[in-house]
């Protein structure tokens, strides 16, 4: 099984525009223009065992207008946590992808258009994109827009300790060899700290039903469970910014059923992630 990454449910909620300043809120309106490095990396295990990871060295462009872009500049796999090799893309998806000199892909992660925003299709980045360049983006794009979405209220956080509920909603794609549909039933944003110039916020979705279906790598196996999982977001208060984001938890209780197998026989699977971005 491969790298899943399941942490995209913002992506629904990504084509409603830019929020309005506010009085007294922690973060300008929109991220100050200009062109930041990070390096992203998620290590995932199964039933106790190391799986696979993957890492990437990205850039967030920022615009004037506040529309963010990630450009992707190298993305690498393991499936031992030692030995990396790069991922590959061909030149004619290069294309496809609209990848800078020397890159990937660029994606548009803010403002994104409704027909990019449903089920994370071509419009958002083109299928041609291999699953170590598509399925960090989905992480990425998460911790980049959290205080940009206005259903998550970041921008009603006054204060240390000020916790604002969010709403529940549904995230959905079939790409890269696997089916998701996940449904969330809401969560919470917390005011963590603001010190030395810098935002800390926790985003934490509540248990989230989770329905997979893994098409790679011969027989399809149905998963179905939950998944909880939450990160930890820092932002530059004067900027607005990404400055670094980590998981706090990410843990998924599921039962497989293999093709050909009776109903009812299933295995559990227990997949827990751990996902960071630091500058870079």
């Amino acid at each position: 099984m491969k790298t899943i990454s399941y942490g995209l449910l913002a992506l629904s909620l990504l084509a409603g525009g830019q929020v309005q300043a506010a009085e007294g809120r922690l973060l300008p309106s929109k991220p100050a223009p200009g062109l930041r490095a990070y390096t992203y990396e998620v290590a995932e295990v199964v039933n106790g065992k190391f799986t696979q990871g993957y890492r990437m060295a990205f850039d967030l462009q920022t615009g004037p207008d506040g529309a963010i872009d990630a450009l992707v500049r190298a993305a690498e796999a393991t499936t031992d946590a030692k030995t990396w090799q790069a991922v590959a893309v061909s030149d004619a998806c290069k294309v496809a992808t609209h990848a800078p000199s020397g890159g990937l892909a660029r994606v548009r992660l803010w403002p994104m258009s409704p027909e990019a925003a449903k089920a994370m299709g071509p419009a958002f980045l083109d299928t041609c994109a291999p699953a170590g360049v598509f399925f960090p983006i989905t992480d990425i794009v998460n911790v980049a827009v959290i205080p940009l979405t206005p259903t998550f209220k970041v921008e009603t956080l006054k204060r240390k300790g000020d916790t604002a509920h969010y709403e529940g909603f549904n995230a959905h794609y079939d790409r890269a060899g696997e089916t998701l549909t996940e449904i969330t039933h809401g969560g919470e944003v917390s005011l963590l700290s603001l010190e030395g110039g810098k935002v800390v916020i926790d985003w934490a979705p509540a248990m989230a039903d989770l329905d997979l279906v893994e098409k790679a790598g011969g027989q399809p196996v149905h998963l179905v469970g939950t998944e909880h999982f939450a990160f930890r977001v820092t932002l530059n208060a004067t900027t607005g910014a990404l400055v670094e984001a980590h998981t706090i938890y990410d843990d998924l209780d599921l039962k497989a059923h293999m093709a050909g197998m009776p109903d009812g026989v299933t295995t559990p699977v227990k997949i827990s992630r751990t996902v960071t971005i630091k500058p870079g």
